[in-house]
């Protein structure tokens, strides 16, 4: 049970998906709520930054593995 998921801001992939998500999110709503904007395209903000966040992680994590390996 090694790979346990620790949520909390230590984890540097819990961080960065805040500090993404977290603005993506608010940009959306705030376009939503305060523009007469009927735009479906509003909704994609935070699908492209979900999108960015797992492009991250994905060599992220590659990183770590490929450290993993030099040390051992």
């Amino acid at each position: 049970m090694d790979d346990r998921f620790d949520l909390s801001f230590k984890n540097k992939e819990v961080r960065v998906w805040i500090y993404i998500m977290v603005p993506s999110i608010t940009a959306s709503v705030l376009l939503i709520l305060f523009t007469e904007i009927a735009n479906p395209y509003i909704n994609l903000i935070p699908a492209i930054a979900w999108t960015l966040y797992y492009i991250w992680r994905f060599f992220f994590r590659r990183k770590q593995k490929k450290e993993v390996a030099n040390t051992a």
